[in-house]
């Protein structure tokens, strides 16, 4: 099952962009998306995290997200086009591997790296960067969520 994250065996034709149908979302609780190949991290936030996120810097590794790879409206402390939403590729940046929940953080389940619900990177056991950010946008009632890879 490794392989599978480890290596992109996406379809030799990859689509130009996903649809995922966003039901049910709790808040406060990541959820994981797939189609083909493909793994998508959604959390949507109370105002409480969101205010939490947005006054804690002192354990990232990189709170401004110079080194990260996301796209220009992502570029802001919660990572995200919108406050409450959070999006970004469900493998972490150490191994490649997928994610995990632990309270309230992101875990790489084969690596040491560790992340926020904003996808930054916390400081640790060594350097990594923040989770990647697709090029996403929603439809206007907020439930369809669409991906380009």
């Amino acid at each position: 099952m490794l392989f599978d994250f480890a290596i992109d065996v996406r379809p030799p034709q990859v689509q130009s962009s996903y649809q995922f149908r966003l039901r049910d979302l709790v808040v406060d609780q990541a959820r994981v998306l797939r189609q083909d190949n493909l793994s998508i991290l959604v959390i949507r936030r109370s105002p409480a995290l969101i205010a939490g996120l947005e006054q804690a810097t002192a354990n990232l590794q990189d709170p401004d997200s110079r080194r990260s790879r996301q796209p220009g409206f992502a570029e802001n402390a919660l990572r995200s086009r919108h406050p409450e939403l959070f999006v970004s590729y469900a493998i972490g940046t150490d191994l490649g591997c997928p994610l995990r929940v632990d309270g309230f953080e992101l875990v790489e389940i084969c690596g040491r790296a560790r992340y926020d619900f904003a996808g930054r990177a916390l400081r640790g056991d060594g350097e990594f960067q923040n989770l990647g950010i697709p090029d996403y946008n929603f439809s206007d009632d907020f439930n369809t969520l669409t991906i380009r890879p």
